[in-house]
């Protein structure tokens, strides 16, 4: 699992953030200024950073650079979270390496979209924690598991006997609220045999015959399921 370091000197923007980013499967670490957040990055090396205003020992673009030439930490993208929309601003902010500029106050539907693009390139799909039962169909065989997490393009199933890699299957299930049986063939993409703090044991199963409008279809409920719960008062 990714982990993503938020630097953020206000306490509820530090929450409000990691409520945020965390509906997105993330692992998350936050610090309240740059010395800590730096010491953090060195210690366990974040794939993605988010950087906030007011961060009273560096400003943003410093500590960005700070991580960009550090060859250890130079590779996780960064985003900038700020309430200017100057375009000089903007222009230091991408100069001095951030791979991205969120405007605050934020849009949570355009944040998760830019969250996906810049902090999260190598992601196939967003995925949502959905617990369904999942009817598996192996040739003549048929049984029911229970989903961990879906998204567009695969699931995730939750089983102390999970299918070697590469083993082909049929998938069925109904998502909450919506009346449409899915019905795909699958391919097993990896499999866990034993419980970890990331994932039960089970088995990763990629789509394989998904078509453009209902990987639509997937991509539109995935989004509301992210975007649609409560958030924390700002």
């Amino acid at each position: 699992m990714k982990w993503v370091l938020i630097i953020d000197p206000s306490k509820n923007e530090r929450e409000y953030l990691q409520r945020i980013v965390g509906r997105l499967g993330y692992r998350l670490f936050a610090a309240e200024n740059g010395r800590q957040g730096l010491y953090y990055a060195r210690q366990s090396l974040p794939d993605a950073v988010i950087i906030g205003e007011g961060v009273m020992d560096y400003t943003p673009t410093e500590l960005c650079r700070i991580f960009k030439e550090d060859p250890s930490l130079s590779t996780a993208p960064i985003l900038h979270v700020s309430s200017s929309g100057d375009r000089t601003c903007r222009t230091e902010a991408f100069e001095a390496g951030f791979a991205g500029v969120v405007q605050r106050p934020l849009s949570v539907r355009h944040f998760f979209q830019d969250l996906e693009r810049c902090l999260s390139s190598t992601r196939k799909d967003i995925r949502v924690p959905v617990s369904i039962p999942v009817r598996i169909l192996r040739g003549l065989e048929q049984f029911s598991l229970w989903s961990f997490n879906i998204g567009e393009g695969g699931v995730y199933l939750k089983t102390m006997s999970p299918l070697p890699p590469q083993t082909g299957l049929g998938v069925q299930f109904k998502l909450p609220g919506l009346r449409k049986l899915f019905d795909f063939k699958g391919r097993v993409i990896h499999s866990i045999k034993s419980d970890s703090e990331e994932l039960p044991a089970g088995m990763g199963v990629m789509f394989t015959d998904i078509s453009e409008t209902i990987r639509t279809i997937l991509s539109l409920y995935m989004e509301y399921h992210l975007t649609s719960a409560e958030l924390p008062a700002r």
